[in-house]
């Protein structure tokens, strides 16, 4: 089984007009429809109920013609007898008959029929031949003798017209009483009776004869097959054809005489007398239909037109000009989407400037980061290259001391050689004055190494204090970003719910307020990536601000440990210079001498240490610096990154006009 398909509309105006149609005309039609099969019922019902009227009036006429005659009958009956029917009464009986016809012109005539066959008949005569008793009538009658009985339609044989008897015996059986009732008077009677235009009435006898008809003799038989169905029930009715026309029969039965009473009407004329309906009923349906189509017409306008203005107004906007004004009119549902497509106007020229306030705002914090990551970039740098001079200052100061202290053991041993060999103490006390000489201004140079040391040291830790400030600057910055980005977020998810709202027509703006998100969450991330490296470089700066710290703290004990060695150094200057003339006292003070050497050599042996440890915190620092420095290439990546997604948002904000 096929399904229906409705043709498909895609324009709000031949939807409405075809839903209004729909409702207009489906219930015009069935109510039209309707009005006229009800009015042609009620046209059938008044038409077989005038025919049922007219049969019944038709009925009382008959019984009103036939009644008064069975009456007379059997009063005129019970005046006769034997005796006064004899022949010397036939006189008075012809005047008696006489008088009575002449009261009744309804009837053909008055007769008696005698028991020899005699006719007794006012002013008429009849043949010789005639006998009574060969009548139907005088037969029935005497056959039922003391009871009116009605014959069957036959020719007068006065007037030769048919008639129907009326007649009933004598109370003795000397003769009989019939009275003949003219048809023409039942004819003028049933002419009387209109059934519709062309309809009539008829009457047959109980043996299918026609007693009154308008076309067919009285007397002669009824041939047709259909004026069976009169003799199958007392009363009803059928359709037939006749000529090719369908007719509709009414009928009933005479219950004095048995006579069928048919009324009938063509079926035609039932729609005929229904056809002013239908036409009246067509007219109204179209005058209904005319009148609907202008109220539809101007309802459809009155809904099209503001839809098709905010249709036009909406795809201006969704093209991103917010500049055009709507007018709203009416204060029904339409004039409420108007409203509200206004506010929801403004509100997206709200958003519109937050948005671009906001882009603004996060372009010059981008710039500010980049700016600021910059410039923490080349303090980074900087420290890297002061730490990278520190490390090899530090290295340099391990090789002087490794240096010092193979030549304190060599003042060790040559002291020991003194003391074994006295012989050569002149010649080894001069070498010893020399290398002492050497020796103190190789301490001297450590000691200016380690006030420069001491110097660099204390300049990479301010300027890696600085660096933490400025990791902090760059994490408040980080925050504002992470906080306009949230904001952005929000106005991004309230403009993709006003456009969602918006159905259809906010799809174009959906679109650009998917895009402020997706912006918006990358912005979210870069700032929390950001915010992460500043973290890891915030730890690794307060690791190297403790590193430092101690680093300056050895400095500034390598400093104090290498004026010490000066001063030795001196004194050892000054002891050798006196050693050539106080010779004698040779012995005791190489001993001396032997001492301080080895307390010398053990402070050497530190001092080599503490620059051991100083160059390893330095290669470490300078280590932390480069990995700072390579989280501040990122950081300036992520701004810049954050820059060209603010100038890209203020790209798609600059397609807006408002």
């Amino acid at each position: 089984m096929k399904k229906l398909r409705l043709p498909k509309l895609r324009n709000l105006r031949p939807k409405l007009i075809f839903a209004f149609a729909f409702i207009l005309i489906i219930p015009s039609i069935i109510i039209g429809t309707r009005s006229y099969i009800a009015a042609k019922d009620a046209i059938n019902n008044e038409l077989i109920n005038g025919i049922e009227d007219n049969l019944n009036i038709l009925n009382l006429s008959i019984d009103n013609a036939i009644e008064p005659k069975i009456h007379d009958v059997g009063k005129i009956s019970n005046q006769f007898n034997a005796t006064s029917l004899q022949k010397k009464n036939t006189k008075e009986i012809e005047a008696y008959l006489e008088q009575y016809l002449e009261l009744h012109p309804e009837i053909e005539t008055i007769y008696i029929g005698l028991a020899d066959g005699t006719l007794v008949i006012p002013n008429a005569e009849v043949g010789a031949d005639f006998d009574a008793r060969e009548r139907t009538w005088f037969k029935e009658a005497m056959t039922q003798k003391g009871q009116a009985v009605i014959s069957d339609p036959y020719v007068s044989v006065t007037t030769n017209d048919v008639v129907v008897a009326v007649s009933q015996s004598t109370g003795d059986g000397a003769g009989v009483i019939g009275i003949d009732l003219k048809m023409s008077y039942l004819q003028e009677i049933t002419q009387l009776i209109n059934i519709g235009r062309e309809g009539y009435a008829l009457i047959l006898d109980k043996n299918g004869n026609y007693i009154v008809h308008p076309e067919n003799e009285p007397g002669t038989e009824a041939k047709e097959s259909f004026y069976e169905n009169m003799y199958k029930e007392q009363t009803g009715s059928f359709e037939y054809n006749l000529a090719g026309q369908e007719k509709l029969m009414k009928y009933t039965t005479n219950e004095l005489t048995g006579w069928k009473i048919g009324g009938n009407i063509y079926t035609s004329e039932i729609s005929e007398a229904a056809s002013p309906i239908l036409h009246a009923t067509l007219v109204v349906i179209v005058i209904a239909l005319i009148v609907g189509s202008l109220m539809v017409y101007l309802i459809v306008r009155s809904i099209v037109a503001p839809i098709k203005d905010l249709k036009e107004k909406a795809i201006t906007i969704s093209n991103g000009d917010l500049t055009q004004s709507i007018k709203v009119i009416t204060t029904d549902e339409i004039g409420l989407l108007g409203q509200a497509f206004i506010g929801m106007q403004e509100n997206l020229k709200s958003l519109l400037r937050k948005v671009e306030q906001n882009a603004e705002q996060v372009a010059a914090s981008a710039e500010e980061l980049s700016a600021s990551s910059e410039e923490t970039s080349a303090a980074t740098e900087q420290v890297s290259t002061s730490i990278q001079h520190v490390s090899a200052s530090a290295e340099k100061q391990k090789e002087s001391v490794e240096t010092s202290v193979l030549a304190l053991k060599e003042i060790s041993d040559g002291a020991i050689h003194i003391a074994h060999f006295s012989s050569e103490v002149t010649e080894l006390t001069q070498e010893a004055s020399k290398k002492a000489l050497s020796g103190g201004e190789s301490v001297g140079k450590i000691l200016n190494q380690m006030e420069s040391i001491h110097d660099s040291v204390s300049k990479s830790n301010k300027m890696i204090h600085s660096l933490t400030e400025r990791s902090k600057q760059v994490d408040s910055i980080l925050k504002i970003i992470t906080g306009i980005a949230e904001q952005t977020n929000l106005l991004s998810l309230n403009a993709s719910i006003e456009a969602a709202r918006a159905g259809e027509h906010g799809k174009g703006f959906a679109v650009v307020a998917n895009e402020v998100k997706k912006l918006a969450e990358q912005s979210r991330e870069s700032a929390k990536d950001i915010q992460e490296i500043i973290s890891a470089i915030q730890n690794d700066t307060e690791n190297t601000v403790k590193i430092m710290s101690h680093v300056t703290q050895e400095v500034n004990d390598g400093v104090q440990i290498s004026n010490e060695a000066v001063t030795q150094f001196y004194g050892i200057i000054e002891t050798m210079n006196k050693v050539t003339p106080q010779m004698e006292e040779v012995s005791a003070t190489v001993e001396q001498v032997s001492a301080s050497i080895q307390e010398v050599t053990e402070r050497a042996n530190q001092n080599a240490f503490i620059a051991q440890g100083n160059a390893a915190a330095s290669e470490e620092v300078a280590a932390s610096a480069e990995q700072q420095l390579a989280a501040m290439e990122e950081i300036s990546a992520s701004a810049q990154a954050l820059t060209e997604m603010a100038e890209e948002l203020q790209i798609l904000i600059s397609k807006f006009k408002y």
